[in-house]
């Protein structure tokens, strides 16, 4: 009986969302001072008074996270077929896309300890309906309160958050020192609402406020528009604005995005330093 208790307990620790609680006894009498620390996920929410809502995000904290220090943070976006009111997308880079696990190898190479931030972008673009204001307003400055930011934030994405990567990271380039667009949706036209990233290279007359950033595409990709990604990165480029385009082999789909997300922890890691 004490053991079918215990098990429980465990079961429920589990439940309440926390990844990574390896443990080699399931009983509980392992020395926490000689067992090593696992990183950890979450899943929490945020009121948010620009939508008047509650929002959910998802965090990755990686081994050595401890309140006594401070951490950079990556906020990781998901595309528009994870995109649902409803639904708690901000898990699918996890469920998805393996991030949890490529960060923890990442980290273990030698990498960068961060934070990892992925918030539910419903089907906003993360600029709609408030979700700008929102994302700029809200939920950075939380999470650097939250998560024990140092002030360095980086921003990646795929699809239509690689198009929220563009948005942000042009409009608001001071805020973050790396940006990496996954297969992006480079613009949007939607008849009533055209928002086109590259009109906000003209709003900073210094360009070396820009983060660099990265482009990456599927040659086989024919969901989103490579050639406006391509005439955005020409366009940054003549602008002086640094930006790297990588175009392989590839459609638009999980595989691809996961072989991006090491590239992409490479990246900002290295401009967190």
């Amino acid at each position: 009986m004490k053991k079918l208790i215990l098990m429980a307990a465990a079961l429920a620790v589990v439940a309440c969302g926390t990844s990574s609680t390896k443990d080699n006894d399931p009983w509980g009498k392992v020395d926490p001072d000689k067992t090593p620390k696992q990183s950890s996920v979450y899943d929490c929410t945020l009121h948010s008074n620009s939508m008047n809502r509650d929002m959910t995000y998802s965090v990755y904290l990686p081994a050595d996270y401890d309140k006594t220090k401070t951490y950079p943070i990556f906020f990781l976006l998901h595309g528009y077929e994870d995109g649902n009111q409803n639904a708690t997308h901000n898990r699918c880079w996890l469920d998805k896309g393996n991030a949890a696990k490529i960060a923890d190898d990442y980290i273990k190479a030698n990498g960068v300890s961060m934070v990892i931030v992925m918030p539910n972008g419903l089907d906003k673009f993360y600029m709609n309906d408030g979700y700008e204001k929102y994302f700029e307003e809200e939920l950075i400055p939380h999470a650097i309160s939250e998560y024990h930011g140092n002030g360095k934030c980086a921003i990646g994405g795929l699809s239509m958050g690689g198009f929220g990567t563009l948005f942000h990271a042009l409009k608001y380039p001071a805020k973050f020192t790396y940006a990496y667009a996954m297969s992006p949706a480079a613009k949007v036209d939607w008849g009533v609402m055209k928002v086109d990233p590259k009109d906000f290279i003209g709003l900073q007359e210094d360009k070396s406020v820009f983060p660099p950033f990265t482009i990456e595409v599927g040659q086989q990709d024919y969901t989103v528009n490579n050639n406006d990604s391509k005439t955005l990165y020409r366009t940054m480029t003549q602008n002086g604005i640094e930006c790297e385009w990588i175009e392989r082999e590839g459609t638009h789909d999980w595989p691809f995005w996961k072989a991006c997300l090491p590239k992409a922890l490479r990246k900002v890691g290295a401009s967190f330093k």
